[in-house]
């Protein structure tokens, strides 16, 4: 291709990203700035709603692996441990704990007072049942890979021991005893995931898989489950028998799945929702201008991707071709055009973390045509050309507001490499169903950290992990990710996991896009809601202000 050529269709597509701007831009809502005049006492009616970015596939704490359902289940079930307004580890369900010399014995003790929603004593048999629960390869569950730091964790998931085994003792009904396999720094902020949860067992043992529904869930946590209607809402109401219940002000909580980030906007102007969990990033500097402080944004740490199926062709075996695909992008184009400075440019898999010192590859630091050229030559390299070009669907979640960043995605493959890439959208549980099934060759990804460690990144690419919907497997890298949890030193283990992450980036399994940003919208006279790097935003800590207006 000649240079004038080149330049002619590099202009295009800046033209092209330039008009998907303004198109977006264009639509701004048509209903007036909402105002509030808000007052310092609380307000006599304590109830939210809130904008959720899908219908979660489950309420099950030990099956749910997507983020809205982390939202909910935050609200309706607590561990060990739980988190603050600010994201940081606190206290939960235990009210202390210590730990061994050598950091692989924990011994938790319970509150007294931690309740079920029908009025019975949290105990530290719910905790091993529901442990164990996770592990047993009967349930099935997509993350059992969560409690390998436990002793016979994953040897369990594995059908090679028996359930009994799982380092996990009920001392007595309010002491539980925890083996772990080595010292695991992160351990007590896992404890606040949903996989660590304690679950009730009359309620799973009466309805069995209908345990989720209104009527028959038991839960531990600030709110219980009174309804439920797919698609449209689930409610939520105070647990009067949650032990911190004096310090819940919210009576109910409304939950509204709404996968177009434009309807949650409009909800949220037109006085319907109170919190959003997203908003159109086209319409941000429009939402600062007009919203001010209403506007919640900050780091978030979970990384946006793509991945491939590397055990199917085109993708398996041919390295140079998933590398010329992630060279072609231009990530500081989809950041700061569609993005409008949002996302963060990501060229690898691990969002920024303290002493984490990440492998960025030398390429990201090229400049576009340096970048352009390389990925041309490895296309070459892979067997393709303007007369045998790359056909492929790159399948994503549906959402109306993200339809302009994939087409922006497959403009840039097709004016630097000439590949044919057919964004295709589907139902954001099908998606999910479709990449466990592995039945996708190239796919819309993404993570968000569930503990600050760089392991919650890199087990996605782990031989055996239940989440590893590529299929990637290269013994080098599983021997360095084994080697880093064996690390008692901090600075240790993250020098394995750098070295693991560089093996990663060289056999891109993946196409790092960008590092996440929150993105909420919050009333002004909705108070208990801080920004934080873990993006959760627990009911509990939320109160509405007496005010006028909205």
């Amino acid at each position: 291709m000649t240079p004038s050529i080149r330049a002619w269709l590099w202009r295009a597509l800046a033209l092209l990203t330039a008009a998907m701007l303004c198109a977006c831009s264009n639509r701004t809502p048509s209903v007036s700035i909402p105002t509030a005049a808000v007052g310092t006492r609380l307000a006599a009616m304590q109830v939210v709603n809130r904008g959720l970015g899908a219908m979660p596939r489950t309420l099950d704490p030990s099956l749910s692996t997507d983020v809205p359902g982390q939202e909910v289940i935050d609200d309706l079930f607590e561990g060990l441990t739980t988190l603050d307004a600010a994201g940081k580890i606190v206290p939960g369900v235990a009210r202390s704990w210590q730990t061994s010399p050598d950091g692989k014995t924990w011994v938790f003790h319970l509150r007294p007072d931690a309740r079920w929603s029908n009025g019975d004593p949290v105990t530290a048999q719910d905790f091993v049942y529901a442990w164990r629960r996770e592990v047993d390869p009967k349930t099935a569950a997509q993350y059992a890979e969560a409690l390998s730091p436990i002793v016979n964790a994953l040897a369990i998931a594995t059908g090679k021991a028996p359930v009994a085994s799982l380092g996990a003792t009920a001392i007595d009904p309010l002491t539980l005893q925890v083996n772990l396999n080595a010292p695991t720094p992160y351990f007590l902020a896992v404890l606040a995931d949903n996989y660590f949860q304690p679950l009730n067992p009359a309620a799973i043992e009466r309805y069995g898989e209908s345990w989720t529904r209104p009527g028959h869930m038991i839960s531990d946590g600030p709110f219980e489950l009174e309804g439920m209607v797919i698609g449209d809402r689930i409610t939520l109401v105070k647990n009067p028998y949650y032990w911190d219940a004096a310090h819940v002000h919210l009576s109910r909580v409304v939950y509204y799945p709404l996968n177009n980030e434009s309807a949650q906007l409009d909800r949220y102007l037109a006085g319907n929702l109170q919190f959003t969990d997203g908003f159109p990033a086209s319409q941000y500097h429009w939402l600062k201008r007009h919203l001010g402080s209403q506007v919640m944004t900050g780091p978030y740490f979970g990384t946006v991707m793509l991945a491939f199926n590397v055990t199917e062709p085109p993708f398996a075996h041919n390295r140079d071709l998933r590398l010329a695909l992630s060279m072609a992008i231009d990530r500081k184009i989809l950041a700061e055009k569609l993005g409008q400075g949002l996302p963060r440019p990501a060229y690898q898999l691990i969002p920024p973390l303290a002493g984490y010192d990440p492998p960025v590859p030398a390429w990201a630091r090229w400049s576009a045509a340096q970048r352009h050229a390389e990925a041309r030559r490895l296309y070459a390299a892979a067997g393709y050309s303007a007369a045998h070009p790359l056909h492929i669907e790159l399948d994503y979640p549906t959402s109306p507001s993200e339809r302009d960043f994939f087409d922006a995605l497959a403009a840039m493959w097709r004016i630097n490499l000439g590949a044919d890439v057919e964004p295709y959208n589907e139902e954001f549980r099908v998606l999910q169903q479709d990449e466990a099934l592995h039945k996708t060759k190239f796919f819309w990804d993404a993570w968000i950290g569930d503990f600050p460690d760089p392991f919650t990144f890199l087990q996605l690419f782990e031989t055996n992990f239940q989440q590893n919907n590529g299929g990637y497997s290269n013994p080098a890298f599983d021997a360095l990710i084994e080697r880093a949890t064996r690390q008692t030193d901090l600075a240790a283990r993250y020098r394995y996991f750098e070295k693991a992450e560089a093996l990663l980036n060289a056999d891109a399994p993946y196409i790092a896009i960008s590092f996440y940003s929150t993105t909420n919208l919050v009333k002004p006279y909705l108070k208990g809601v801080e920004q934080n790097i873990e993006g959760r935003n627990l009911s509990r800590y939320m109160y509405i202000l007496r005010h006028t207006g909205d």
